[in-house]
């Protein structure tokens, strides 16, 4: 493992593995693991203080050395997000959010904007082009923000709750390792909102764009028969890559199952890459639904929409439309090429996301003096809607609805 590198990464897998247990000695962390799989694994991992009210997990997923670090690295993010956020807090009227051009079709502000003579906490995001910097709610960031509410803060989030995500936080072994993971994370949360839209809100039917399958004497044709053994079904792998330069991917299995039905996603410059992560992501989402824990949220969130069809339909994720209501496009995966360094390569997604008029805030979270850094993006007006899949009643927002006329294209 010591020379294995990592895409997207700046540290080789080894050197990733020794900064993570430097960074759980110097926090002072117990760290638990369990692997679930043969092959194509999902490790989950908790850590703890001697304090029971400090503690987080996280998951990994992919052939067992990446999948080991995967969720070591995961817990940290959430550990820090829950515990050592260390940015500042700036308190903004509802007027800011209004008047800022930079959300004009960020409707899901307008319940922010309703409420007049209040103030909302914000983190302060630097504009990736400019470097100006702009405001954005903490409690759309944080989906456990209402219950550790910053005193100050007058403003009612309960009807924010329902739409906030940690979409967007990242945490890396360098700042430019982090960025890049919550930009790639922002799009493809992004696409799989349209995604769902298109397909079982709307029911536009739109044309389902598989991957053609790779031969197996190829690596990533080779993890995808891994991940078919695996999970002992097959797996369909589509493009659902919207405007956007990186390309991004869901796999979805044809394995009998009680809905919900679950899937992978993975976006990034290197298709490939985004295909590695949507697989193995099912491979994760796979074992993991045979968990209590896992079996009873999903149950749930069904519970959650019974009332509501059309987002029952999306949670619901039913093949039939899928592969028998749709025109079905095969697709080469883009022909794999050198990675851009990474810097580079968040500059290219900035520009991108510039030139579609979305604008890319950064902000630091925390960093360690190892340098490992805790990070969260924010592009406004992308659509919020994926979080259907954890049960919430949601809206489409302005980008979402634009999709309900079939013949209307997303800005």
């Amino acid at each position: 493992m010591d020379n294995f590198t990592v895409t997207e990464r700046e540290l080789t897998l080894a050197q990733a593995e020794q900064r993570i247990y430097a960074e759980f000695k110097v926090l002072g962390l117990r760290l638990n693991t369990r692997t679930i799989g043969q092959k194509v694994v999902a490790t989950h991992a908790s850590v703890s203080t001697i304090d029971p009210e400090r503690r987080a997990r996280g998951a990994g997923k992919g052939y067992p050395p990446q999948a080991n670090v995967g969720a070591l690295y995961e817990a940290l993010e959430h550990y820090l997000s829950d515990h050592c956020d260390t940015s500042s807090t700036e308190l903004i009227t509802p007027e800011y959010f209004s008047e800022c051009p930079l959300f004009h079709d960020d409707t899901v502000l307008a319940l922010i904007e309703k409420q007049k003579n209040t103030v909302i906490a914000c983190r302060t995001y630097t504009n990736a082009i400019d470097q100006s910097p702009f405001y954005y709610p903490k409690a759309l960031c944080s989906p456990g923000y209402p219950g550790t509410l910053f005193s100050a803060d007058t403003t009612h989030c309960h009807s924010l709750q329902r739409y906030a995500s940690n979409s967007g936080t990242a945490v890396g072994a360098s700042y430019n390792e982090a960025v890049l993971h919550a930009i790639n994370e922002s799009i493809e949360r992004d696409a799989v909102s349209l995604f769902l839209l298109q397909h079982f809100y709307y029911e536009n039917r739109p044309p389902l764009r598989r991957i053609a399958r790779l031969p197996d004497d190829d690596d990533l044709g080779r993890l995808w028969s891994d991940a078919e053994s695996e999970i002992d079904a097959e797996i369909i792998l589509v493009d659902i890559s919207n405007e956007f330069l990186p390309r991004t991917f869901l796999a979805f299995s044809l394995a009998s199952c009680t809905f919900p039905r679950v899937f992978g996603t993975g976006c990034s410059l290197m298709a490939r890459h985004g295909a590695w992560r949507a697989l193995t992501e099912l491979v994760q989402m796979h074992h993991g639904a045979s968990e209590h824990e896992v079996k009873h949220y999903l149950i749930n969130a069904e519970r959650h929409l019974t009332h509501f069809p059309r987002l029952l339909r999306c949670l619901r994720f039913d093949l039939h439309p899928l592969l028998n209501l749709c025109e079905q496009q095969f697709v080469a995966l883009p022909t794999a090429h050198d990675e851009r360094p990474l810097a580079e390569q968040i500059n290219l997604l900035a520009e991108d996301l510039h030139r579609h008029g979305r604008t890319l805030g950064i902000t630091q979270l925390h960093q360690t003096e190892l340098g490992t850094t805790l990070v969260n993006v924010v592009i406004p007006g992308l659509e919020r809607f994926f979080i259907v899949s954890s049960g919430n009643v949601v809206i489409p927002q302005a980008r979402g609805r634009r999709l309900e006329n079939p013949q209307g294209v997303p800005a």
